[in-house]
C-alpha cells in the first residue's frame, strides 16, 4: 500500500532559524508579580498611623475661648426641656425630664407665660430652651415665641441641644 508521497523537506529555510529563534512561537512563561514589598509597606504605613493616631488622642487639645458667647448660669434662668414625641408631636416640661414637670392640657401656652412671668417676678433674666436634637425647628421657633412674647419684656433666650438619642 502506497501512503502517498512522503513529507518533502522544506527547500527553503526559515529566517529565524539562522538566527537561532524558532519560527513558532513558545508559550509565555506565567507572568508573576512579587508581593512581598507592597505587604511590607502596608505594614509600614498601619505602624505609623497607628502610632500617629495614639499620639493625637493623647495630646492636649488647647481650644479658644469664646468670644461671643457666655454660659448661661442655671440659677438665673428658667429652663424648659423638649423631647420629641410620638410622630410630629414634642412634649415641654418646666425644669428637668419627669412626668411631675412635664407641661400638658390645652392651655400649654398659657402655662409657659405663667411660668416665665412667676421667673421674672423671681429676678430671673434668661429663658432656656433645651430639646433634643429629633425635635423639630417649628416646635422651638413656637416655644421661643411664646416663652419671650409681647407681655414678657427683658427676658434673654438661650437654646441649647440634648445630644442623647
Amino acid at each position: 500500500m502506497d501512503a502517498g508521497p512522503a513529507p518533502m523537506a522544506s527547500a527553503r529555510a526559515s529566517p529565524f532559524a539562522a538566527k537561532g529563534l524558532s519560527s513558532h512561537k513558545t508559550t509565555a512563561e506565567d507572568a508573576r508579580f512579587d508581593v512581598t514589598p507592597m505587604v511590607d509597606l502596608v505594614f509600614m504605613m498601619n505602624i505609623y498611623f497607628m502610632v500617629t493616631w495614639i499620639g493625637m488622642a493623647l495630646a492636649e487639645v488647647d481650644l479658644p475661648s469664646a468670644r461671643h458667647c457666655v454660659p448661661t448660669d442655671p440659677e438665673d434662668a428658667i429652663v424648659f426641656t423638649v423631647t420629641a414625641g410620638p410622630g410630629k408631636g414634642c412634649t415641654v416640661y418646666l425644669g428637668g425630664v419627669g412626668p411631675e414637670n412635664a407641661l400638658t392640657g390645652s392651655e400649654v401656652d398659657q402655662k409657659i407665660t405663667s411660668a416665665v412671668e412667676a421667673a421674672q417676678r423671681d429676678k430671673k433674666t434668661t429663658v432656656m430652651i433645651k430639646a433634643e436634637r429629633r425635635v423639630l425647628f417649628r416646635d422651638i421657633a413656637h416655644l421661643a415665641s411664646v416663652a419671650t412674647g409681647s407681655t414678657i419684656k427683658g427676658m434673654n433666650l438661650t437654646l441649647a441641644v440634648m445630644e442623647k438619642d
